[in-house]
């Protein structure tokens, strides 16, 4: 039997300190437990400065490390780099920080674990009402996640978004091998690979500087081009995305396509500015 891979979860966050905690809170709760968890923080807030400290205590048997930088607008892809670079542990598993995750999330990432292989998974967009729920401590995200049947009709109620992923098959399930695997895209709120893996795309182009696009199918496209398969881990590695406004529109959209585009043109797998930038340097 294959020894599994040791862990970091990077957790891609902005202020946002009241999803974290329910983060962690699945997080101290896995089946195996993360060997590290980063907390990227694409700002420097007080809020995160004053709950990390707290979070710690909390939660004693997680190894949290928090990194952040100049809140100067969005550079979420600048700060995953350096949580890369910071990871201690040769397996990198990505959520957001809106994202909760099932208690075998992490299990589910790790045992299916293998060079060459990005993992891929989704997500499950819960409603307002439900959300607030957790929020309010009326209902556990841990509740919700491991006994979602008898909740679906409030999910269905409240417009709960690809309710169909929310079907829960283990990986050492005699269903899993039934499972659809073969994917072409990332989705960036959940997916995982060997660290040296995504250092041979050189990790994220710092390109982008707006959201959407440039955390997820922008690496897709390049890890397939760089010879690393892309397989599904939907239905197994789970998650619950606590529901907001959306961030950015069509006009966002546009622009991050524009780059991709240029760099499709180029077949340009390995970006000039990622974790190694073009006159060599590391940042």
């Amino acid at each position: 039997m294959s020894t599994q891979p040791k862990s970091t979860i990077i957790i891609s966050v902005y202020k946002d300190i009241k999803s974290l905690d329910i983060i962690l809170e699945s997080l101290a709760s896995q089946t195996i437990l993360p060997d590290e968890v980063l907390i990227s923080e694409d700002c420097q807030s007080q809020e995160m400065a004053t709950f990390v400290p707290q979070a710690r205590k909390q939660y004693p048997k997680l190894n949290i490390t928090h990194l952040f930088h100049e809140d100067s607008g969005w550079r979420k892809n600048i700060a995953l780099n350096r949580a890369v670079l910071a990871a201690q542990n040769e397996y990198l598993i990505f959520i957001d920080g809106d994202c909760v995750p099932f208690e075998d999330f992490i299990e589910n990432h790790v045992i299916q674990a293998k060079k060459g292989v990005v993992l891929s998974g989704k997500r499950v967009e819960l409603g307002p009402k439900i959300t607030q729920k957790i929020y309010d401590k009326k209902l556990k995200a841990s509740t919700l996640t491991k006994y979602y049947w008898f909740y679906l009709p409030q999910l269905l109620l409240d417009k709960t978004r690809h309710l169909e992923d929310m079907l829960h098959i283990s990986a050492k399930s005699f269903l899993a091998p039934h499972i659809k695997r073969h994917v072409r895209y990332i989705i960036g709120c959940n997916w995982s690979c060997y660290k040296e893996d995504l250092l041979k795309i050189n990790g994220f182009d710092e390109t982008y500087t707006l959201p959407s696009v440039g955390e997820d199918i922008d690496l897709g496209w390049r890890f397939r081009g760089m010879g690393i398969k892309l397989l599904s881990c939907k239905h197994n590695a789970n998650q619950v995305h606590l529901y907001h406004k959306k961030r950015f529109d069509s006009s966002t959209l546009n622009i991050n396509n524009e780059i991709l585009q240029k760099n499709f043109d180029k077949n340009r797998f390995f970006c000039d500015n990622g974790i190694i930038k073009q006159n060599g340097s590391n940042k």
